[in-house]
């Protein structure tokens, strides 16, 4: 993605933001309560609002939240209602979560709410939601407008996050954790056994792993600078390392091979404003 392209979008991005943060007078709030039994992937899907995905000895999936809607009038608030749904389904032992709305293209929206006129929308739609889960429950969480977060949890995972914070707090397991505009910050409970990945575009990147880590890192940042806490090696020949205030640092033109410890999984970071950031859990 050229710079020009990059900035055209990030400026799209806010200006749509922007317009959609009318002062509206009316408010409406409904709760959202569910439980899936035997599934083992939780899967949700959000245009506007936020997901919490938290870990616990329970054997079931069990959602809690809220739709918020503000709105010019009250007509609108209706309308939003019936616009603006969150399917809730099941297949294959997933559970899935999916804002479904004018928004998506017609291979989703028009199967189950027919046409929509969307010229004339004045209301919000915030879907605002914690899902508790299994332990060993896979992650597969999308936002666009919102923070994702998931704790202690020891699944496979595929976060995503749009315009909002990425959080990942005491989990084990592996994949992909991948911000646009938004911070992305991981701590693992056990290091990953498998290859990783963890990126942004206008965000730090900030990933805290335990002491014995062996992996191999793909470092990469065009506007900022990468630090890792661990001893480790340069396997691009033209990387150079320093060492300051008891970091490691490498720099080769925004771009680092090295290895830590014995070496092992694959793990890619990689943002485009921002610093990278490989932290090693102190008690």
């Amino acid at each position: 993605m050229t710079q020009k392209l990059c900035l055209a979008i990030i400026g799209a991005a806010i200006a749509l933001g922007a317009a959609s943060h009318q002062d509206y007078k009316v408010e409406d709030r409904e709760p959202v309560h569910h439980t899936f039994t035997g599934d083992q992937t939780i899967d949700v899907d959000l245009v506007n609002g936020s997901v919490t995905v938290i870990g616990d000895g329970a054997n079931t999936i069990r959602v809690e939240g809220e739709r918020v809607i503000h709105a010019a009038t009250q007509d609108q608030v209706a309308r939003a209602k019936r616009d603006d749904v969150l399917d809730i389904n099941e297949k294959d032992g997933v559970a899935q979560l999916y804002e479904n709305g004018p928004f998506r293209g017609n291979d989703h929206a028009s199967d189950d709410h027919g046409f929509h006129d969307t010229s004339d929308r004045q209301y919000n739609v915030a879907w605002n939601l914690t899902v508790h889960v299994p332990h060993a429950t896979a992650l597969r969480l999308r936002s666009v407008n919102g923070g994702v977060t998931a704790e202690d949890t020891s699944g496979t995972f595929e976060v995503r996050s749009v315009n909002g914070p990425l959080t990942m707090t005491n989990v084990t397991g592996s994949g992909t954790a991948s911000a646009v505009n938004g911070t992305n910050t991981v701590s693992f409970r056990e290091n990953p056994k498998a290859d990783s990945a963890f990126t942004s575009v206008n965000g730090k990147i900030d990933v805290t792993f335990q002491p014995g880590l062996s992996a191999d890192f793909d470092l990469k940042t065009v506007n900022g600078g990468m630090f890792t806490d661990f001893e480790s090696t340069a396997l691009a020949p033209t990387a150079t390392q320093a060492k300051e205030n008891g970091k490691f640092v490498y720099r080769n033109r925004g771009e680092s091979r090295i290895r830590v410890g014995a070496g092992g999984p694959q793990i890619r970071i990689e943002t485009v404003n921002g610093s990278i950031q490989i932290r090693k859990q102190t008690k």
